[in-house]
């Protein structure tokens, strides 16, 4: 799996779940301590605009009396099809610098499965994803999350999972989410403390 298919893949995960969010939830909080529903889509769009106009993407504006899942979308949409107009090869700016094009892909990948499950652990829905995706992007998070880069995105340190969890709760552990398989054993169905989430 490529950074463009992998961003195409992970934005149908994301989209299983958004289509399950109402009005009714904006206010609902997240596992982001920083973030209810609302505030975590204005983060996750914030995001998309930025990796989407890396690569020469037009944004429109939000609606924002639409859907979250429509407001997600509108941004989500353009911004993966102008990475796959111009591919993954080089760099783009970024800051005040410059970034490999391909990693900016991988943590497209990364803010729409992790921002996924904290959207469904915040509406009560389930990630339905298969191993696929989230080994690959662990692989990639392993390379470009440095000790360092972790407290510049905003990561809490890693959690320890069980022997045999899944991809998925794995590559939410590396990112210091809390899932349900932490310290290698069921939590229950009570919900995990909430953590920083800037990334």
């Amino acid at each position: 799996m490529d950074e463009l298919e992998s961003a195409e893949a992970t934005l149908d995960v994301l989209q299983r779940v958004l289509r399950g969010i109402t009005a009714d939830d904006l206010t609902r909080p997240t596992p982001c301590r920083e973030f209810d529903v609302a505030g975590l889509t204005d983060h996750l769009l914030n995001s998309i605009t930025l990796i989407g106009s890396a690569a020469g993407g037009q944004i429109p504006d939000r609606e924002p009396d639409a859907s979250v899942e429509d407001q997600v979308l509108g941004a989500a949409r353009p911004a993966v099809a102008a990475w796959r107009r111009r591919g993954v090869d080089g760099t783009v700016p970024f800051g005040a610098g410059e970034m490999p094009a391909a990693v900016m892909m991988q943590i497209l990948s990364l803010e729409f499965l992790v921002h996924a499950w904290d959207y469904a652990e915040a509406t009560g829905q389930h990630v339905e994803v298969s191993d696929e995706a989230p080994e690959q992007i662990l692989e990639w998070s392993r390379a470009v999350l440095t000790p360092e880069g972790r407290v510049r995105a905003g990561f809490d340190d890693p959690v320890a999972v069980a022997d045999d969890a899944s991809a998925l709760d794995r590559l939410l552990a590396f990112t210091g989410r809390r899932t349900r398989r932490a310290a290698g054993r069921s939590t229950g169905s009570g919900r995990q403390p909430p953590r920083p989430c800037r990334s």
